[in-house]
């Protein structure tokens, strides 16, 4: 593995991963009780690793831990929007591993709701003081849940290093959206929370691999997972838009994971028939040779992480 990022093309996305590379590795997924999060933690499981969920729905996901192979699910109470349950999560993490380490890490609880920012309360004498719990969720605690995937990741690394071994491979996977990439109307605070999550990545991308740390994105285009109101997923039918599915963001998932060599990339999860796989590179988070702005960026990456100090 490259100890930086460098733009090398889109990956193959119609190769089948060896699931093998991800066989008894451990596996956190915050927000692993329902959705998304809930077919990532138990495909993880078919394909041989052990998962922690990190969910405020314990009960769903025991239920969903009764359903796959004793002893390769646990699940912890996590608001991810508490620092203190967030560092409990990965301490449960690493008490229940066989190796004692945590492999990979999935930024993945989220929620939608109605947006207050784009809300018109124009005709009332006063606005409204709206709600940020999207930013609050998907945003802050995405951070919080990046912030101790570095700590275990870095400390690991000094580790293997400290005994002289072979640092391990670890990944991080951000779960983002196509709302961080394509302009949707009414929707700022969620849209804004993705847009966020992929800086997140595209930060990262360029830092991470000194410490054997591998960071990419995953990011749905519409998925039935519960969270869209009913009557908007009647408004998507009657425009004839295909729906993507939840199994393949789950494919997504496994090949990040399984391939060592894939770092700083973000992939759309999206119905079929733009894709075989369902899935695909989408191939634009990297400034084109010649293009202004990539001028401007080289002269920030000259830089390097000194950047972080900036006060």
């Amino acid at each position: 593995m490259a100890t930086h990022y460098a733009y090398s093309g889109p990956i193959d996305c119609t190769q089948e991963p060896n699931v093998n590379n991800v066989k008894d590795k451990m596996v956190i997924v915050t927000g692993g009780s329902h959705g998304i999060g809930a077919v990532y933690a138990r495909t993880l499981v078919q394909a041989g690793a052990y998962v922690m969920i990190g969910d405020l729905d314990t009960k769903s996901g025991e239920a969903l831990a009764g359903t796959l192979q004793e002893g390769r699910v646990f699940v912890s109470r996590c608001d991810v929007n508490s620092w203190d349950e967030q560092v409990k999560l990965f301490d449960e993490a690493i008490s229940r591993s066989p190796t004692g380490r945590v492999d990979a890490v999935v930024v993945n609880a989220g929620i939608a709701t109605t947006d207050g920012i784009f809300a018109d309360d124009s005709e009332q004498d006063y606005p409204t003081k709206p709600s940020v719990r999207i930013l609050d969720v998907n945003l802050i605690g995405g951070m919080y849940t990046i912030k101790l995937a570095l700590y275990h990741f870095r400390r690991q690394y000094r580790r293997d290093l400290a005994a002289g071994k072979e640092a391990s491979d670890t990944s991080l996977i951000i779960q983002s959206s196509m709302a961080g990439y394509l302009d949707m109307p009414g929707s700022l605070l969620y849209a804004a929370s993705k847009f966020g999550l992929r800086a997140a990545m595209a930060s990262l991308r360029h830092t991470t691999p000194q410490h054997r740390t591998r960071v990419n994105l995953i990011a749905p285009w519409f998925i039935n997972t519960g969270m869209i109101p009913e009557h908007f997923m009647d408004l998507i039918a009657s425009k004839g838009i295909a729906w993507a599915s939840v199994q393949d963001a789950a494919g997504a998932l496994i090949a990040i994971i399984a391939n060592p060599l894939v770092n700083g990339r973000s992939f759309a999860v999206v119905p079929r028939k733009w894709a075989p796989r369902g899935y695909l590179d989408i191939d634009q988070d990297d400034l084109k040779e010649g293009d202004r702005l990539g001028e401007w960026q080289g002269l920030l990456l000259s830089l390097g992480d000194e950047l972080a100090n900036l006060n």
